[in-house]
């Protein structure tokens, strides 16, 4: 069980960022790698049979699983605080790593990621470590799951796989969430086919059971 304990923010991590807000500060954001989450995501996401095992999440697997690792496909890193957008707060965040820069700001930027990772990461996902932290084992999961599902994979018109004619792996890209609609516009104007089918799964019972959740989280078990 002990290689399945979820994975947490590093001991005294957050400590300057909870500092600068009891003093009334806007805490500086600081970033560390977090290779301790891709290595419990391969184990219960990707890994068939896990508890959390995700089956749309196939093409990940193929891809972290044969991609050399000095050109690692996924990896993960942890933020001191959410990140804000306009009025939100961005607990997760997924992106495809490109450096749009060039000359020296490229070369710093993928100096960063060799000295973090050791390679240069296709994907790299961002979690805010004070959320984490004190987040049930369900929201935490739910979070890393939600991110995954921006990592897609191209598929042809039965719905199959399509796959690199040179290397024999998933074709793969990002994506956007199934839903984005107003609140407002559904009330004024009721809802469009995809909201509704997002009601009805929402008014159903979770696929993931608690028991499988405290499976895939270890001994220490938050509720």
């Amino acid at each position: 069980m002990t290689d399945l304990v979820r994975p947490f923010p590093p001991v005294n991590f957050l400590d300057q960022a909870k500092a600068d807000l009891e003093s009334g500060l806007d805490p500086a954001v600081e970033l560390i790698p977090a290779p301790e989450v891709l290595s419990w995501v391969k184990r219960t996401f990707l890994k068939i049979g896990s508890p959390l095992y995700n089956p749309e999440h196939e093409h990940i697997s193929l891809l972290v699983e044969s991609i050399e690792e000095d050109k690692g496909f996924l990896t993960f890193a942890w933020a001191s605080a959410p990140a804000k957008n306009k009025n939100s707060l961005v607990l997760g965040q997924c992106e495809r790593v490109a450096f749009r820069a060039g000359g020296w700001q490229k070369a710093r930027q993928e100096q960063q990621m060799r000295e973090w990772f050791g390679f240069t990461p296709t994907y790299l996902i961002t979690l805010d470590a004070s959320f984490c932290e004190t987040a049930t084992d369900r929201e935490f999961c739910a979070l890393v799951d939600h991110e995954l599902c921006h990592i897609g994979v191209e598929r042809d018109e039965d719905g199959e796989m399509i796959t690199s004619n040179v290397t024999g792996l998933p074709k793969h890209r990002l994506v956007n969430h199934d839903v984005e609609e107003f609140f407002d516009t559904v009330r004024r104007w009721g809802a469009n086919s995809d909201t509704k089918r997002l009601a009805n799964i929402a008014n159903t019972a979770p696929f993931v059971p608690d028991t499988e959740v405290e499976r895939g989280c270890g001994a220490v078990v938050i509720k």
